[in-house]
């Protein structure tokens, strides 16, 4: 029996200005560490560029692209030497390899970037990116990905100008075609001056007095989603997904893991936990059900599975309290084209209450409280510091304001 070719995996990186492959590095257990290689013995992390699969078939050595995603790659890999090892053993046939051409179409490649998002990523994620590619698709002259070049993105940033979109929006959208572009080697087109400026706001957050009324509110039930929120700081689909298996009553903490079966995966693929007050879990105590069991949603709907609407909830709660605001008004586009308009005034669509608020104010509070940054991050499950940092901006230090009000200029007040 021949010989059975391994399957490497390496990653395509940018070394001198030239594209050059790097075998991708593993851990001890043999998981893969995203964005890392060897480079000439060396570990550096690069995330620039996609991976690749290397192997030999019949004495010809072929590679196999599989995208940007290393987890995903890791998997692919392991499938394609299960694979190999079968035919090897006659188990299966060889399949045919069909060739990829070598110029990728724009129509092309926005599809397929389209279906790699809605089953790799969430789906609220798909949904925002979706518009977007249908958008530049539509926008965009070209055939060719690599006819794509710096011009053609300035373009379609101010086509978005001139249809009155805000700087923020337009940012957004370059980033997912420039990740589009990224997966096809075209990294790094844009120039930093090229990027459109806009207004860092300060993360709002819920007042003390605003949550007293919202409680006071709210039913038991209600209570217990909302101060789950306030004092975990999970994100929406975080907090819909944890299960009573995710709470630790012992070490009073609640953790965010994986949900296959329910398609919930933890941003960045990184799960977590977090320390809450005593209090939390003597409320969750007493919310859990008698029958309730360990993979059963801690806020399930009428149908047992996690709820959907937690949003919708907490608009109904803050209309019932009385907590709308009055003034604002949002509207959206129906799939038939017709514009429907919510008024605040009229019922539960006051926009001054969303579920992300109960994390910035948990965010807020923590670093306000004394919290180190670089606690409050792996806490709040980000990546980057600089994304934990941007609640600097709304921390009160009583402090700094007592010395405010003794110092010399507070006098001419």
């Amino acid at each position: 029996m021949p010989k059975i070719s391994r399957v490497k995996l390496f990653k395509r990186i940018k070394l001198d200005e030239k594209w050059v492959l790097a075998p991708a590095l593993f851990d001890s257990k043999g998981r893969i560490r995203r964005d890392h290689v060897v480079v000439d013995g060396r570990d550096e992390a690069h995330a620039e560029g996609s991976y690749f699969l290397e192997f030999w078939d019949q004495g010809k050595r072929k590679r196999e692209a599989v995208g940007p995603d290393a987890f995903a790659a890791a998997d692919r890999a392991r499938h394609r030497q299960a694979e190999l090892s079968a035919i090897r053993s006659g188990l299966i046939e060889a399949p045919v390899v069909v060739e990829a051409p070598e110029r990728i179409k724009v129509k092309d490649a926005l599809e397929k970037y389209g279906e790699y998002i809605r089953y790799h990523r969430s789906l609220r994620t798909y949904r925002t990116y979706r518009p977007i590619l249908k958008s530049f698709g539509e926008f965009c002259a070209h055939t060719y990905v690599d006819e794509i070049d710096r011009a053609t993105i300035l373009e379609f940033a101010t086509h978005c100008l001139k249809l009155g979109q805000n700087g923020k929006t337009i940012y957004n959208k370059l980033v997912v075609i420039c990740q589009l572009l990224k997966q096809h080697g075209r990294s790094k087109i844009l120039n930093p001056t090229d990027w459109p400026s806009f207004v860092q706001t300060v993360r709002p957050i819920y007042e003390d007095a605003e949550l007293t009324k919202l409680f006071e509110a709210c039913t038991p039930a209600e209570e217990a989603r909302f101060k789950f929120y306030l004092m975990s700081g999970f994100r929406d689909a975080e907090g819909r997904f944890v299960t009573w298996r995710d709470i630790d009553f012992k070490h009073a903490a609640v953790r965010v893991t994986a949900k296959p079966h329910w398609g919930f995966h933890p941003k960045n693929w990184e799960e977590r936990e977090v320390p809450v007050p005593l209090k939390l879990i003597a409320l969750l105590e007493r919310f859990r059900p008698d029958d309730a069991g360990s993979d059963d949603p801690v806020f399930p709907s009428s149908s047992g599975r996690p709820e959907g609407a937690m949003l919708e909830k907490l608009k109904s709660v803050a209309r019932r309290g009385r907590l709308n605001c009055g003034h604002c008004i949002t509207s959206h586009k129906l799939e038939n084209g017709t514009v429907k308009v919510n008024r605040c005034a009229d019922g539960p669509f006051c926009s001054r209450w969303f579920l992300h608020k109960f994390r910035h104010t948990y965010a807020t509070r923590h670093l306000q409280d004394g919290i180190d940054i670089r606690t409050l991050q792996q806490w709040m499950g980000h990546r980057d510091i600089a994304s934990t940092m941007i609640y600097l901006k709304g921390v009160r230090n009583s402090d700094i304001q007592a010395r405010l009000n003794k110092g010399s200029l507070a006098a001419f007040a």
